[in-house]
């Protein structure tokens, strides 16, 4: 990624932005939604803006498989039209943030052969967004191991994709694949975000915030049992906006103590209950993101941190 400068002089992409937000659902909507079955919410839906989508899916689909595909074509329909509405320099931001879209596709196809389910369900699961190679994930697709799999992956270093096989091999889970894959977006993510002049500061702490999410995921689950100590060091690959010092105290502390430090960072008020429920804690941690993205919209409507908002 060359060196991009934004200036924030983008009048058209933002104003077409703000309009597509003002279509997303409400909360009168979700309320609607709650008191509906799966073809009540595929009707529902397809009085709004996705009648091109269920009606392309229609035939193939039904229930809940036909609202999450129309709703995921509809995403990448969404995410076409901004690419096609925004200059080039915009256009690199869009793509970098769509790249996690591969990491979701990856995990997706991996995880499938994990769990021994058929080609075809993982077809029609798989995000149609991508910044890859449609090529890229059928041949990810054919190949017969994971061990395959996980090697065929181009943008992972050699010695990091020997590490997660060994890994993989030893405690029969993706945990540290999965996180390698973590790791390696939001390095590059960062990295290219170095080369931007101008605006993004909202999309840099937004990326920083989530490293925190990552990493606090990483430390409750090794409290709950589920990752050995000796991988910790190696799956918080960086620091947001809680650092090192901080980490490393959180990784040594009981619940009470880890719990009542994160009131001296942005997630205080993430709360939690005994027994720890990991769900329960990360489901807070995505609202905390929601929040934030919508904060973006509100507080700079016209400017690149309300693409990343109306995206995410």
């Amino acid at each position: 990624m060359k060196t991009t400068t934004l200036q924030g002089s983008y009048p058209y992409t933002y104003l077409r932005t703000v309009l597509m937000k003002n279509k997303l659902l409400q909360r009168e909507d979700y309320d609607k939604l709650l008191k509906m079955g799966p073809e009540e919410i595929a009707k529902f839906i397809e009085d709004l803006e996705y009648k091109q989508d269920i009606d392309a899916l229609g035939v193939e689909f039904s229930g809940t498989d036909l609202v999450e595909r129309a709703l995921q074509r509809n995403l990448a329909r969404t995410f076409k039209k901004m690419l096609a509405i925004s200059p080039e320099e915009l256009q690199q931001l869009i793509m970098l943030y769509q790249k996690r879209y591969d990491i979701y596709n990856i995990k997706a196809i991996i995880r499938a052969q994990f769990s021994k389910i058929p080609e075809q369900e993982v077809m029609n699961h798989q995000s149609p967004i991508m910044v890859q190679k449609k090529e890229f994930f059928d041949k990810l697709r054919s190949l017969p191991t994971i061990e395959e799999k996980m090697l065929a992956i181009p943008f992972l270093p050699d010695e990091e994709k020997r590490k997660a096989i060994d890994s993989f091999k030893n405690t029969n889970s993706l945990v540290y694949f999965e996180n390698l894959l973590d790791r390696q977006y939001y390095s590059n993510a960062l990295s290219q975000l170095s080369m931007v002049s101008g605006q993004a500061k909202q999309f840099k702490k937004f990326l920083l915030l989530e490293i925190d999410v990552m990493n606090l995921k990483v430390l409750l689950r090794q409290k709950k049992g589920g990752i050995d100590e000796k991988d910790i060091q190696d799956m918080i690959f960086a620091y947001g906006t809680i650092k090192k010092p901080m980490i490393d105290s959180l990784m040594k502390s009981d619940l009470d103590t880890f719990f009542k430090e994160l009131e001296n960072t942005d997630f205080k008020g993430i709360a939690y209950q005994q027994p720890l429920n990991l769900t329960d804690v990360e489901l807070q941690l995505l609202i905390f993101l929601l929040k934030q993205s919508q904060k973006a919209i509100r507080q700079q409507p016209l400017s690149v941190d309300a693409i990343i908002g109306y995206m995410f």
